[in-house]
């Protein structure tokens, strides 16, 4: 069934994206408690790679790791490096950073990505290891087409990058990804990792 942007739960902070708001509950569903930790680095270190001009401006550190926590509804249970305001504290959303390039590896996926897959290539449970996959290759297919806007669909070249950041142990982890068309992800539409797991079944069905 067809979902439409009036539908989903509005995202807390769009200068950062919906699939952001999916890694930060994501990282809510991890019971270790050192996982969860690592796993909130990471991930505000992919939120100040989307606006890397932040970088310039006094207090970063405590800027984005508050932002992590109003993104997370405040419910993220982590050691927080810093003084997180209270929700009540709230009185507005933050007014959104103005985008930039930085000098990072890969420009179009950001140098997170790297981080995020090495996360993804720790957890033990395949079914939890393969979900992560998802949303980082869907987010790699997101930030390629924002920045190359005109270019032809190129699901293969995601999957073949994410494996060559992940490693050729994890070929066939990633071979059951199922990546979701560029317009889709441009419109932030809302989507569960686990529907983008192809099972052998459906795959058979393809041939």
């Amino acid at each position: 069934m067809q979902e439409y942007n009036t539908q989903l739960a509005k995202i807390k902070l769009p200068e950062y994206g919906r699939n952001v708001q999916q890694l930060v509950s994501y990282c809510k569903t991890i019971a270790d408690r050192d996982r969860r930790n690592a796993c909130a680095r990471t991930i505000v270190g992919v939120m100040g790679d989307l606006y890397p001009e932040l970088a310039e401006v006094s207090g970063r550190k405590n800027i984005l790791w508050n932002h992590l926590a109003i993104i997370a509804d405040f419910e993220l249970d982590i050691d927080y490096p810093c003084e997180i305001l209270k929700a009540d504290e709230i009185e507005a959303r933050p007014e959104p950073i103005a985008n930039t390039q930085s000098n990072i590896r890969t420009r179009m996926y950001g140098k997170r990505t790297e981080e995020l897959v090495a996360h993804a290539c720790t957890i033990e449970d395949r079914d939890e290891r393969i979900r992560l996959f998802a949303l980082i290759a869907n987010q790699m297919k997101r930030n390629f087409h924002n920045t190359y806007k005109d270019a032809s669909e190129e699901d293969s070249k995601i999957i073949q990058d994410l494996v060559r950041y992940a490693g050729e142990q994890f070929r066939d982890d990633i071979a059951q990804i199922e990546l979701l068309d560029a317009k889709t992800l441009e419109m932030n539409t809302q989507y569960d990792p686990a529907s983008l797991v192809v099972s052998k079944k459906k795959k058979k069905k393809k041939k």
